[in-house]
């Protein structure tokens, strides 16, 4: 807010001082003395004030998006709106296999499959064993790849999830689609219900940034896997505030959450959402903030909040309650000593009822309003 008007509203509360000056001098200082000594007093500090913001808001989770599948299988099985799915466990099962969920930042895109072993003509003689333990290229399932081993961000994405789930222990940049990683794929299948097929898709991964939290269930057991499944959300809290139109927020900024049990938390901005619009005037009345706690603090479950906001702030600066202003009436403020004596001063910030000042020194006592 700017600090004009605080300064504006702050004039229409306190007393004027010009005629009524001369006359309390004129009156004597016995007469002064005897007024102003029945009258309360604050010492001048120094120290560090604030101007905030208050704010209402509610802690939630990130804004809930839809997972659509595809194929043309049938949905066989569904989560439950509140559970959380880690990376490598199943977040829905279509024809009974698991679609299970990887981290990461890009979706795979197509069929990652286990190359095809070169063409042997009736005249060969077949090398005995298994081409896929003897050269690493061959898996032992599902369809193979026509065109060798596939190479690319989506298979260095698979490498990088198991690898991280304990199943591969290969190279996770430039990986390529067969030996070690097919044979890692075929084991993690394996462990987690599935067919040992080997190829991996678009129809039975979802990749997302991290551990998801079902926000709802939109498909029900029995129908096709290409519609929308779930809508799921992150599993860490954070609260959504209402900023009023005229208070600047950036991302960044910190904000002061108490929640619902009194608890306070260190935030900060993470995004600042479009204006609301007064429904009769349409003018914007308020927009919504997004913050988060620093670390991994667990904000807890959906409930109301409040929030404290800094506008400004000003450290080691003399300040005195606004109270004991005095406006003159040539213009400017002034202070007032025990005596009586008046003492102008000049306002820097003026925040939550105190007022930074300069033209005085620390310690002094003042008199205030009652």
């Amino acid at each position: 807010m700017n600090t004009r008007v605080w300064v504006a509203a702050l004039a229409a509360t306190v007393t004027v001082v010009g005629g009524t000056a001369w006359a309390v001098s004129d009156r004597g200082p016995d007469r002064a003395e005897k007024r102003t000594a029945a009258r309360p007093t604050v010492t001048v500090e120094k120290g560090t004030i604030r101007q905030e913001q208050r704010l209402t808001g509610r802690v939630g989770h990130s804004v809930p998006r839809t997972i659509t599948g595809s194929g043309e299988g049938i949905v066989t099985w569904l989560p439950s709106p509140g559970d959380t799915v880690a990376r490598g466990e199943q977040l829905y099962r279509v024809d009974d296999q698991p679609v299970a969920l990887f981290h990461g930042t890009l979706p795979l895109y197509r069929q990652l499959a286990p190359p095809q072993a070169p063409p042997t003509s009736s005249d060969e003689k077949k090398p005995s064993g298994d081409a896929h333990d003897k050269d690493g290229d061959v898996g032992s399932g599902g369809d193979p790849s026509p065109d060798g081993p596939l190479r690319g961000n989506d298979v260095d994405l698979v490498a990088t999830n198991l690898a991280a789930l304990g199943y591969y222990g290969g190279p996770t940049d430039g990986a390529v689609y067969s030996g070690a990683l097919v044979s890692a794929v075929e084991r993690w299948q394996a462990d987690h219900d599935g067919e040992r097929t080997g190829v991996l898709g678009p129809d039975t991964v979802v990749v997302s940034r991290g551990t998801l939290r079902v926000a709802g269930v939109t498909a029900t057991v029995g129908s096709p896997a290409a519609a929308d499944v779930l809508t799921v959300t992150s599993t860490r809290s954070v609260v959504t505030l209402d900023a009023p139109q005229g208070v600047e927020v950036a991302v960044g900024r910190p904000v002061e959450v108490t929640l619902a049990d009194g608890t306070t938390v260190r935030t900060r901005v993470t995004a600042v959402g479009s204006p609301v619009e007064d429904p009769q005037s349409g003018a914007p009345v308020s927009a919504p903030i997004t913050v988060r706690a620093r670390g991994t603090a667990d904000l807890g479950p959906a409930a109301p909040v409040t929030g404290v906001l800094v506008i400004a702030a000003r450290r080691d600066v003399l300040h005195v309650p606004a109270s004991a202003l005095l406006a003159l009436a040539g213009g400017g403020y002034a202070l007032e000593r025990p005596g009586g004596a008046l003492v102008p001063v000049t306002l820097g910030l003026v925040a939550d009822g105190d007022v930074e000042v300069t033209g005085i020194e620390q310690g002094a006592k003042v008199v205030v309003a009652r």
